[in-house]
């Protein structure tokens, strides 16, 4: 039985929630958290069938394993994605410490529950590390190793399966920026360290601040890299995303679908040669912390709607 507590933040998606629960199953948890946010007001019929499937498909798995402790929360009205971590962590952290998140589409290699429960124990009051990542992109993108190290630290935190504390979460965690006006001029001037990674924060942290974008991950992200607290990734990808290819909510580049995973064993032997590692830093602000001028972005929009009025889309 596997110790840590698990977290599923499902919603319409039954396909990949059927796929990654079973192998959430499979480790054989001792508390598995499964929350579905409500449904919107606006649901398609598509829509609210795709709901009540993955609702009751979740139900059925829950009554066929009645060995495992599953606790499911279908919440009746829609919290929304800028709320949604917070509502859900506070109900996991009033009885747990600790926490592995996976989400509907976030399918994990099995060396990945192993991976976290070690580093959640290991790094529990390293107060330099808050975040575990078991995404590798440059791994899952290029098939190789950026370092022959098996831990390395980073700047940015991965949200495709990932591990947090409560102490550390708690601590830095609002699902509202209320600060930004305040550290907006030395995040962009001393916590970002190229053009494009400028326009990146600033668009993001700056509309999220004003709740435009409603991502609950640009809070969490922001706080770590203001705080310059640091997340802890293997060397190889423990992750592969399935939203792509299964009824996408988010718009993810298109470079990291099909993501290569792999194996990952004996983590513990190079915890004293953890080193943040730069050219993983540089690798992400180039192709994923990164956006382009507003020109460029408005010509890209322009070409490609040329394309698709005279059918070469």
């Amino acid at each position: 039985m596997f110790k840590k507590p698990v977290l599923l933040l499902t919603y319409k998606r039954p396909k990949t929630t059927k796929i990654i629960l079973n192998k959430i199953l499979s480790i054989k948890p001792k508390n598995l958290y499964i929350f579905q946010d409500g449904p919107k007001k606006n649901f398609s019929e598509y829509d609210a069938v795709e709901y009540k499937k993955t609702f009751d498909l979740i139900n059925s798995i829950k009554s066929k394993n009645k060995n495992i402790k599953i606790n499911f929360y279908s919440f009746k009205k829609n919290i929304g994605q800028r709320y949604i971590a917070d509502k859900i962590l506070n109900i996991v952290f009033k009885k747990e410490k600790e926490i592995i998140f996976l989400e509907d589409d976030t399918y994990p290699e099995n060396a990945f529950f192993k991976y976290c429960s070690s580093m959640l124990n290991t790094f529990e009051n390293d107060d330099n590390i808050y975040h575990i990542s078991g995404c590798n992109l440059y791994y899952g993108l290029h098939k190789k190793k950026i370092q022959k190290n098996k831990l390395f630290l980073s700047k940015y935190p991965q949200l495709w399966g990932w591990a947090t504390w409560k102490k550390k979460w708690k601590k830095y965690y609002s699902p509202e920026i209320i600060d930004w006006k305040k550290n907006r001029k030395y995040f962009l001037n001393e916590c970002v360290e190229s053009k494009g990674e400028y326009r990146f924060f600033n668009h993001y942290i700056t509309r999220n601040a004003k709740g435009i974008h409603i991502g609950w991950d640009v809070p969490w992200i922001y706080k770590l890299i203001l705080n310059n607290k640091k997340t802890l990734l293997p060397n190889v990808n423990l992750i592969k995303n399935l939203g792509y290819d299964h009824n996408p909510e988010g718009k993810g580049a298109k470079k990291f679908r099909n993501l290569k995973i792999s194996d990952f064993k004996k983590f513990k032997s190079d915890i004293k040669k953890l080193k943040h590692n730069l050219d993983y830093d540089i690798f992400l602000r180039e192709s994923f912390y990164h956006r382009k001028k507003l020109e460029i972005i408005l010509k890209n929009k322009l070409i490609k709607i040329i394309k698709i009025f005279s059918g070469h889309s």
